[in-house]
């Protein structure tokens, strides 16, 4: 799936942007030209992070992430005022990702009625389990990652989710966090951050390998030591292809 950072076994997706840079109006010339060449320029700087590249097609919008390459103009033709660029976007994840972000948040589970004492016979337990799980969507054709947002207080939090055939994978965070505090789980980038900035990926154990939404409908859950109702689990993530 595209290529990683340090050693490579296959290639990235390379997109090939080329510009057409042309002055207009009473601004012809090579100085107009270079200003706006420096504009594209900056547009292409050099990334050494992932960034996003928007895009549509017909209605719909798309989104692939990748580093810009440096833009190489042909600029013989300069000094009349336009020249073509050609730059490039490198890809190291080369899935198409949906422009729009899908979330759902959820509280921790519940349970509405069941057995009440004293009782008489005959009896019958209608205990009926109210949020906590919800089922999600990836609209695309590859699997995706999910960012999990988990605001505290809560007790040892964890997140199941269940891909359409039925496989299973848990990701837990073995430490509590406090009214006010939140973690991040990127599944994709597998990183784990405490209020935004202090990594705890040590503490965020389970099965990682996998736990993305693949296409189709699953369905994912929050769950943690003790119930809260102020905890709360956001999930968010895009459509891929």
């Amino acid at each position: 799936d595209g290529g990683w950072s340090g050693a490579e076994w296959t290639d990235a997706a390379t997109v090939p942007v080329t510009v057409l840079v042309k002055t207009t109006g009473a601004l012809p010339g090579t100085p107009y030209w270079l200003a706006l060449h420096q504009a594209l320029a900056a547009a292409f700087a050099p990334s050494h992070t992932d960034i996003p590249l928007s895009f549509t097609a017909g209605s719909d919008a798309y989104v692939i992430y990748g580093r810009p390459r440096l833009v190489e103009p042909l600029a013989e033709t300069a000094f009349r005022g336009w020249a073509i660029c050609r730059a490039a976007f490198r890809a190291l994840d080369p899935r198409i990702y949906s422009g729009a972000v899908h979330e759902v948040t959820l509280g921790l589970p519940s349970t509405v009625g069941g057995l009440e004492v004293p009782f008489t016979v005959p009896f019958s337990i209608g205990a009926v389990v109210t949020a906590g799980r919800a089922s999600i969507t990836n609209a695309g054709t590859a699997a995706t990652g999910l960012v999990l947002r988990i605001d505290g207080p809560v007790q040892e939090p964890r997140v199941t989710l269940t891909a359409p055939g039925g496989a299973v994978r848990t990701l837990r965070y073995l430490d509590d966090l406090a009214s006010g505090q939140w973690l991040v789980i990127d599944t994709k980038a597998a990183t784990s951050y405490l209020n935004g900035n202090v990594s705890r990926r040590g503490r965020t154990v389970g099965g990682w390998a996998g736990f993305l939404l693949e296409p189709g409908t699953s369905e994912i859950a929050f769950d943690a030591a003790l119930y809260d109702a102020s905890a709360l689990l956001t999930v968010s993530w895009r459509d891929a292809y």
